[in-house]
Formats: structure tokens, sequence, C-alpha cells
């Protein structure tokens, strides 16, 4: 079985779309839907904006349905020129920006006993050869980040190709457990100011994009 987790009613009715046989299961009073997806068995969830509600449904989805791999699917904005409304980005390693314990001698957004960031597995990226999409890191933090000078920052010290609000919290949390994950994202803002209207005008069609390569995904994996 698979999970995926979205953190917005768009993007998890963009998964549903492409879904078969879905049944309805509560837990914690979240809905859990599990069916197919390229006769993969899958189980989608919301978990909702931000690091606490992404990292806490990932441990409920974890420990009632036992995924061999959680994939985070979603939207983000960009912290790169080269990159347009719409292009996908896959994560090789993910950081919590906002993860600060600098004044005890550690990096920005470095854990304990993991480190500044979270690696994603190699041989999982292959199946991403041949597809449209962008490898980089992707920065995630609880802050929806409009001011361009942020977000450069952002840039230069991580290294970071775009920003979001659960990646890395997700990956924290299957980094823990010893569960194979990846994080994919389309963009749905850029480095122009006008973050706001352009995540509310183009969140259904980035949901999209990034749902189509994820279905490309499911076809590859094994």
């Amino acid at each position: 079985m698979i999970g995926i987790i979205v953190a917005e009613e768009k993007e998890l009715l963009a998964v549903k779309e492409i879904m078969t046989s879905i049944e309805e299961i509560n837990i914690y009073e979240k809905v859990f839907y599990k069916g197919k997806i390229e006769n993969k068995i899958v189980v989608v969830v919301k978990s909702n904006v931000g690091k606490v509600n992404s990292a806490r449904v990932c441990q409920i989805l974890i420990d009632k349905f036992n995924p061999k791999l959680v994939i985070n699917v979603g939207t983000a904005g960009s912290v790169d020129n080269k990159l347009e409304i719409g292009d996908v980005v896959v994560a090789n390693k993910l950081v919590q920006y906002d993860f600060d314990v600098t004044p005890f001698g550690r990096k920005l957004g470095e854990i304990e006993n993991i480190g500044q960031y979270i690696e994603l597995n190699k041989e999982l990226l292959e199946l991403f050869n041949d597809l449209d999409i962008n490898i980089g890191c992707i920065a995630s933090g609880d802050k929806f980040i409009v001011n361009k000078t942020e977000k450069d920052n952002i840039r230069e010290f991580f290294n970071a190709l775009c920003i979001e609000m659960e990646g890395a919290s997700i990956a924290q949390v299957c980094y823990l457990d010893k569960i194979p994950f990846l994080v994919i994202r389309s963009i749905t803002d850029k480095l122009d100011g006008s973050s706001k209207v352009d995540f509310e005008t183009f969140l259904e069609s980035s949901s999209n994009k990034v749902v189509t390569i994820l279905k490309e995904v499911l076809k590859k994996y094994c």
C-alpha cells in the first residue's frame, strides 16, 4: 500500500479524480480514502496546512495502514527565477527553514540526530527519469511567504528551489519511522510579489499538474 498526503482540498480532489474503488475510512476525525491508482492500492488523506498537521496525519497513516511508501503531493511557491507556474519540483532533500536552535551551535534548520537536510532515496528519484520535472531542495516552514527578500534569503541559504508548509515535516516522520518517501510539488506562485493572488488562481491547475506526475510515477513503481 502507498500512502499519499495532501494539504489542500483541491489537491485532494485532484488525486481522487484518478482513483478507482474509493472507500472512506474515518480515524481520529480524519477521512482516509482507500482505493487504486494504476492498479496500486493507495490511501490518500488531507492533512490541512502546516507542519504539525502534516506530521500528525503522517504518523496516523503509518500506524494504521503500514505503507511501504509515503508520497506528499501538492503545490509550492517558487524561490528560483527559472521556475514557471505549473512546473513540477521533486525534492532530493528537504529542510525546515524555520527550525532555529542556532544559539546552541547548530546550523539553521539542523535537527538533533537528523541533521540540516533530510535526503531522499536516490533509487526512488530514478522513477522520475524521462519526466518533465525539476529536482532539488524543497524548504518547509509554518509561514506563507509573500516577501521577495525572505524568499531570496531561503534560496541563497539553503539552495532551495521552492517553499511550502508540509514536506519536510512528513519527511522527518518517515525518516524516523524508516519509511521511504517522496515529495512532489507544482509551482503556484513566483518571486514577483503577487504570491497570494497567484496561489489562489493557480491552485487547481497546479494540483492537476502534480497529479499527472504522480500517476506516471505510480505506473513505474513496483
